[in-house]
């Protein structure tokens, strides 16, 4: 199948209407989460959307598929449609629309659905995955654009992404990336990262031939772990999966990882803000092979949570990199890191049906709010002693010995400091009952041990 086909595929995910459309909820087409930024691609699930299946066959996109349109914003802008069916529509949101929150109706021959408000986010990264659904392993292919099964470092992949904001030049709502300069660059350039490694950036713009669409050509390091995910203005995309090479520089690798905190007891206090704090803790086995070259163990999570040690056998050495958190958010002040937490217990319906969630005033989450059960968890980790520039967390650096021939353990009597690591997870509002955390332990690129964990978040006092 053509890569313009295989996209194409993807969005268009998936009788007759006899009754008014209504709107159920609406989510970053590639990630599948609510971050919904200008000229990001969505998909809008619900009811008697349209009377068929149908899909867009070239760009630009068309406004209306099979007596289907939807309006955006109080200007009621029609917005381009990659996709209509009874239960979903995929879209494009407008560059053009104004404000930051947006209203979204659909249009049936049957009559309009009550809107449905998104509220616009500076960028909402997503990559497109091989599932349609964000998760799992993202579509990667060569610069010759085949599918990439294994991403090793020093080797140019192309992915694809969506939510990445305006470009230079401008691009119309629903029209296709140019296919020769001057090349629709992405104004602002995010952040890749591959295996927990920053990949070198050489284009990011729109997609020849793709509304909404951005292609990224990346030349990723040694990777440590099977993440790619990207950093926009903030944002966190979804985490995908790609192939890497496992190493064989060590023997007898094994290991455990775990949640501390939020956990999964029935007796845990829900999660009560976004952002909110993740404690992991992970055992590590091996022995170092008398020819080993450098290798990495890595211990990662949702938020950026993660312990990266990287193994130089040559000089006999080794340095770990643990994320743990700043002091100001440990008392719940956020006010410096970008985050404005929200109170998910404040969260209820407007008159309309449109649920909301109150920010905490100055971003400063009050102590008693922080629950017994987060300040224990927070007790286990140390100050970081790496700077901390507008984050909510640091780096604690610890370097040591280890040589080739040797075994080398991280766990509670070896290594202590290496073993646990935290982050900051972002809630995405409206919230669900529950959120699952996903924790991945790496050695020498073989993946020892993997688990997830669902975390109660609320309460509310609303219904979806």
């Amino acid at each position: 199948m053509r890569l313009y086909q295989l996209l194409l595929a993807l969005l268009a995910g998936g009788c007759v209407v006899v009754a008014q459309p209504a709107v159920d909820s609406i989510v970053n087409a590639a990630s599948y989460d609510p971050a919904v930024p200008r000229g990001g691609l969505v998909s809008l699930f619900g009811t008697d959307l349209a009377r068929s299946t149908l899909s867009a066959t070239s760009t630009p996109l068309p406004k209306r598929l099979d007596g289907t349109s939807v309006l955006v914003g109080d200007l009621e802008l029609e917005a381009p449609l990659y996709f209509v069916s009874p239960t979903q529509i995929n879209f494009q949101v407008p560059f053009e629309a104004l404000g930051d929150r947006l209203s979204i109706v659909v249009v049936t021959a049957a009559g309009r659905s009550r809107p449905f408000l998104v509220r616009l986010t500076a960028a909402g990264p997503g990559i497109f995955t091989r599932s349609s659904d964000g998760k799992g392993r993202a579509l990667v292919f060569s610069p010759a654009f085949e599918p990439v099964e294994v991403v090793s470092g020093g080797e140019p992949i192309i992915f694809y992404a969506t939510g990445l904001g305006p470009t230079n030049p401008p691009a119309l709502s629903g029209t296709a990336g140019a296919a020769v300069e001057p090349f629709h660059r992405l104004t602002y350039m995010p952040e890749v990262f591959l295996g927990e490694m920053p990949a070198r950036v050489v284009f990011a713009g729109l997609a020849p031939g793709l509304a909404g669409v951005y292609q990224l050509n990346v030349i990723p390091q040694t990777a440590a772990t099977d993440r790619l995910w990207i950093r926009s203005r903030g944002q966190i995309s979804n985490f995908t999966d790609v192939g890497i090479r496992a190493g064989q520089n060590v023997t007898n690798a094994r290991g455990t990882i775990e949640l501390l905190y939020p956990t999964a007891r029935a007796d845990a206090e829900p999660v009560g803000y976004s952002p909110h704090l993740l404690v992991a803790r992970f055992t590590a086995r091996l022995d170092i092979a008398p020819n080993a070259d450098a290798f990495s163990v890595a211990a990662v999570s949702d938020g950026g949570a993660s312990s990266i040690i990287r193994f130089d056998p040559a000089n006999d050495t080794f340095e770990g990199i643990v994320s743990v958190p700043a002091e100001a958010p440990r008392y719940g002040d956020f006010s410096r890191t970008g985050f404005s937490p929200v109170d998910l217990f404040s969260c209820h319906n407007l008159s309309d049906g449109t649920p909301v969630c109150q920010p905490f005033p100055n971003a400063i989450i009050p102590a008693s709010r922080i629950p017994p059960a987060e300040r224990r968890a927070l007790d286990l980790l140390p100050l970081p002693d790496a700077p901390v520039a507008q984050g909510a967390t640091g780096e604690l650096r610890i370097r040591g010995i280890a040589r080739r021939g040797s075994s080398f353990a991280i766990d509670a009597d070896n290594n202590a400091r290496l073993s646990t690591f935290a982050g900051y997870v972002t809630v995405p509002l409206p919230p669900a009952p529950s959120r699952t955390a996903t924790l991945k332990l790496f050695i020498d690129g073989h993946r020892v041990a993997s688990t997830e964990v669902s975390y109660r978040v609320g309460p509310y006092s609303f219904q979806f």
